[in-house]
């Protein structure tokens, strides 16, 4: 389960990003060439290979790709799952074992490549990105992933780190015994793969829902308990899911086309209904987009009406002011012959009239509600 963040918390502005050196294609290089670009997230590859069908089930953990030995068969699905993407020998030793072409291969090892799917009728190639919840900060963390569907109920998957949002599927594999899973075949694996990565995508943007619902109750509460850099910090958050999201739609409507070879009939309805969440997270996202935006607004109009309070207070005092400023100005005046110099009674008198104006102007401001 992806951690939840709480909402009683402030949560923090993101630091600047810290460059990451990338290891690049050398320039004028042919295309093809194995080269990782990317990020060394773990220290060493992992690998994980599921054989099962509706009798049996097999998972273990492999040291390295064997060369020969991994080929497809009708008679069972075959789930390679390879975490560590700076290997680059591992995933050569993939290409060799499966007969993948080395572009491909490439845009496996391309961490910053685009979200895409290839949809040939002799294998599917679907690039996209998981995202989780980081619990100490809530910050939102992406990870390039790759699956390749192939002919022989094969299936290989590929990504940076290792993932718990694909250990529902592993459970169902091994419990479900007689279930769809282990009765479908390679297609019905990917669907349950790609559904897996999409209902995350839910799951965060819930939880992305439930800060946007929180700091909205701190705004109505106190405006003033909400720092701009919590809103900011949210909303900079929401828009790298939607732009990483936003791709799935593509690829599920891609998977609706006809492709004999590698999708069959009885699948079509799980692909249907993958479109569909990932409508529904399109959509969910594009809300919370426009609820970050209404958020922002709503806290400049709140700073924008504390400072217009605090401009009448000093305005209204600055025109209570004023009259007296007048007066003593006029009585600062050096004339010789000024009649209300030689009253006993004259300095009280200003001093009255001093209150008397300071108080009627105070009365009237309270009266019209300007104080």
């Amino acid at each position: 389960m992806v951690p939840v963040m709480s909402s009683d918390s402030p949560r923090p502005a993101r630091p600047l990003a810290v460059p990451v050196r990338r290891r690049r294609r050398p320039l004028a290089s042919s295309p093809g060439t194995l080269v990782h670009r990317g990020e060394k997230r773990v220290e060493s590859a992992h690998l994980r290979l599921i054989t099962y069908n509706d009798t049996f089930q097999d998972l273990k953990t492999l040291d390295s790709v064997p060369e020969a030995g991994l080929v497809g068969s009708a008679d069972h699905v075959t789930w390679l799952h390879l975490t560590g993407l700076h290997e680059v020998d591992e995933i050569a030793k993939v290409g060799r074992a499966f007969g993948i072409s080395t572009l491909v291969l490439e845009d496996i090892l391309h961490t910053g490549s685009r979200s895409k799917i290839e949809n040939h009728e002799s294998e599917i190639f679907i690039v996209t990105r998981i995202v989780t919840d980081v619990e100490k900060d809530g910050i939102c963390e992406l990870q390039h992933f790759s699956l390749l569907l192939l002919p022989g109920n094969l299936v290989l998957t590929f990504c940076e780190t290792p993932t718990p949002v694909f250990d529902p599927v592993i459970d169902r594999i091994r419990t479900n015994i007689g279930g769809r899973i282990r009765r479908y075949g390679a297609d019905y694996l990917a669907w349950a793969i790609l559904d897996a990565i999409v209902d995350n995508y839910l799951s965060v943007i819930d939880h992305l829902d439930d800060a946007v619902v929180a700091i909205d109750e701190k705004l109505q509460l106190d405006d003033r308990s909400v720092r701009a850099g919590e809103i900011y910090a949210l909303k900079r958050e929401i828009n790298r899911v939607f732009r990483t999201i936003r791709p799935i739609r593509e690829i599920a409507i891609s998977l609706l086309r006809e492709n004999e070879t590698l999708l069959t009939p009885a699948s079509r309805p799980y692909y249907i209904d993958l479109n569909d969440h990932a409508i529904q997270a399109i959509e969910t996202t594009e809300y919370l987009r426009e609820g970050s935006n209404s958020l922002r607004e709503f806290y400049l109009a709140s700073a924008s009406n504390r400072m217009n309070e605090v401009m009448k207070v000093l305005t209204c005092f600055s025109t209570i002011f004023l009259p007296l400023t007048f007066i003593a100005g006029i009585y600062g005046m050096n004339f010789e012959h000024m009649p209300e110099l030689q009253h006993r009674w004259a300095y009280p008198a200003i001093w009255i009239i001093f209150l008397i104006c300071a108080a009627g102007m105070l009365w009237l401001f309270r009266r019209m509600r300007w104080l």
